[in-house]
């Protein structure tokens, strides 16, 4: 494949009106690509060059970018910052300069996905003396031999700032489209399952049901992979290279990290109780989410985010070798900064700052961390997610040794709503969050949010005090005296998870330093899009429309209804947030980790139940 056919993919996905036409022009692309191009495309079209897992980041800054354009174009440096500053686009400040380079080389040609593939990861792979110069040199290079189409490309990728709007469900459902005709062919018996669900429609609208769930049905099984091998990269290759058989190959391996199962919520512990009946309890850790891997003497961290953050860890890659019985485990946990002396536990901003690329082992040192594991996936070569959750609690207590930096969570097992209350005041009592209960008899659900785990935070009667995570879509300008900032509301979505769009729920003014504020319209003036992007649903239209990347914390009063936004919309309208306010930011999540519509709609329920008891 040519890198000018997918630079023209990329054209087209950028200018997509919606998240239909974007499936279907990303179909289109990964069935063009090779065997050895797909996975290619696919990190590409993300702004990447690998899995998050991998760690492998181009990591070229705006500065030696804006050296390479001069090396290759003739252009002074100058020159190339001033239309970047006016065009506020590194990738259309590339495209207006390719269109008229002041020089040529003679050593250009047309490039490929492979060769450009192959300079990005060339440049991060790069270290030591000299670095710096062979990476301008490399990227100069693909500037040399790109159109300005290409060049538009070439310069967003090793920022990370493609534009495109193209999340993992996009691509699985792309995958869907292009797999539907085999899976008809080798899954029968589905087909006739889906088939007779729909026997009493009319001829027309069934053919178009039945297309629409076999893609439904395909793109579940696609994502149960993708839970358990969170590359769809290499999916998308085994794909390739053998069909839906392929499939087959995909399986839980230590160092590729598993997809998180997520909670829901309630907000009592008679709620529970009613829905899960006798559960094992235990305390809410505020602190790192993370992931271990043990595979004989190598261990490896991962994020919730599935990124390798092994190196910021010591401690517990000492502890994960020290005390795991096996050669072989996935387990799960969380991580906390704890005072041994008082036994209490400190605050994530305490803990937060164990987050860093430098100093690492002095602040090891200073602000040692206990990891609390909770679950345990893979012992030996045996899959523990099918087992029952109890099954795997008994596993985790004979795996782990005790005395050190790893433990268990604290926990009983009840089913009575007085004793949940007692261990949930207990927890708060510590300086924790709340708790987590849990179906003793579910399965390990990676990647969902199920009722096999619930969370109970702290709440008050008819008002909102649970935390939601918003994703931001654009933003406002100031006034008055933040009109120096540049910014003065954000415009904020939940995630609509059956639709994969961001829809829309509040208008955010409040609850911003300044310092936040300045640090907000630094971040997101680097994403604004010029239009609404394909997966977001507002009917609202901020001054500034962004990427859907950035995810904040944010309180309210309650949830209302609004005509205004597009969460929950039925025919009474949308449901919106009261008098909201921004708490925190929250990095460590992704745009489609974000509070999702179905548990904003369920927080309206309750809450509406809580006011009418209230009155009575």
């Amino acid at each position: 494949m040519k890198f000018r056919e997918l630079a023209e993919f990329f054209e087209r996905l950028e200018k997509a009106s919606s998240r239909l036409e974007m499936t279907s022009i990303l179909a289109e692309m990964l069935s063009s690509a090779g065997k050895s191009e797909i996975g290619k495309a696919i990190y590409l079209s993300q702004g990447t060059i690998a899995a998050a897992h991998e760690g492998l980041e181009i990591g070229l800054g705006e500065s030696l970018m804006i050296n390479a354009i001069a090396k290759a174009t003739g252009y002074s440096k100058k020159e190339v910052e001033e239309l970047y500053k006016e065009k506020g686009d590194l990738g259309l400040a590339v495209q207006e300069i390719a269109s008229k380079k002041k020089q040529r080389s003679l050593f250009s040609e047309e490039l490929s996905l492979e060769k450009t593939f192959s300079n990005f990861v060339k440049i991060a792979k790069a270290e030591g003396p000299g670095s710096q110069e062979l990476k301008i040199r490399l990227m100069a290079e693909l500037f040399n031999s790109a159109s300005p189409l290409e060049g538009k490309f070439i310069a967003r990728i090793p920022v990370g700032k493609m534009r495109l709007g193209v999340g993992e469900p996009t691509i699985m459902d792309a995958l869907a489209t292009n797999y539907s005709k085999e899976f008809e062919k080798l899954f029968p018996k589905q087909v006739k399952e889906i088939k007779s669900a729909l026997k009493e429609k009319k001829e027309e609208k069934r053919r178009k049901e039945f297309e629409l769930r076999l893609k439904q049905r395909l793109r579940e099984l696609i994502e149960e992979k993708y839970n358990i091998y969170s590359d769809l990269g290499e999916i998308a290759e085994m794909l390739k290279e053998k069909g839906l058989k392929g499939l087959e190959k995909v399986e839980i391996t230590p160092g590729i990290p598993i997809r998180p199962t997520l909670a829901e919520r309630l907000s009592s512990s008679e709620e529970i109780v009613k829905k899960i009946g006798k559960c094992f309890v235990e305390q809410k850790y505020d602190g790192f989410r993370l992931q271990v891997h043990k595979n004989g003497k190598e261990a490896t961290v991962f994020s919730r985010q599935s990124e390798n953050v092994t190196h910021m860890f010591p401690e517990i890659i000492k502890g994960v070798q020290e005390q795991l019985k096996a050669k072989k485990a996935i387990v799960e946990g969380e991580a906390l900064a704890f005072n041994e002396a008082t036994g209490e536990y400190f605050p994530f901003q305490v803990t937060i700052q164990r987050k860093r690329k430098y100093d690492i082992e002095k602040m090891a040192e200073e602000m040692p961390l206990k990891l609390f594991l909770f679950d345990v996936m893979l012992i030996e070569n045996e899959n523990m997610m099918t087992k029952k959750f109890v099954e795997r609690r008994k596993a985790l207590e004979k795996l782990v040794k005790p005395g050190g930096v790893i433990e268990l969570t604290k926990s009983i097992v009840t089913g009575r709503a007085k004793e949940i209350d007692k261990f949930f005041e207990d927890s708060i009592e510590k300086g924790l969050e709340g708790i987590i209960a849990k179906d003793l008899n579910a399965k390990y659900i990676a990647g969902a949010r199920k009722f096999a785990w619930i969370k109970l935070k702290r709440s008050y009667k008819g008002e909102l005090s649970d935390s939601i995570e918003v994703v931001i879509a654009g933003y406002y300008k100031g006034k008055g005296k933040r009109a120096q900032f540049g910014l003065g509301g954000l415009l904020s979505c939940v995630y609509d998870k059956d639709a994969d769009e961001f829809k829309s729920i509040a208008k955010i003014g409040t609850g911003m330093s300044e310092q936040q504020m300045t640090e907000l319209e630094e971040m997101l003036s680097k994403t604004k899009t010029g239009k609404k992007p394909a997966r977001v649903d507002s009917q609202l239209e901020p001054d500034f429309w962004v990427e859907p990347k950035y995810v904040i914390e944010v309180r309210a009063d309650e949830i209302t209804r609004s005509p205004n936004h597009t969460a929950g919309k039925d025919r009474t309208g949308g449901l919106a947030l009261r008098f909201p306010r921004m708490v925190s930011f929250r990095f460590d999540r992704k745009p489609e980790d974000a509070t999702t519509v179905k548990e904003i709609k369920e927080m309206f329920k309750k809450q509406k139940h809580v006011q009418v008891e209230e009155k009575t």
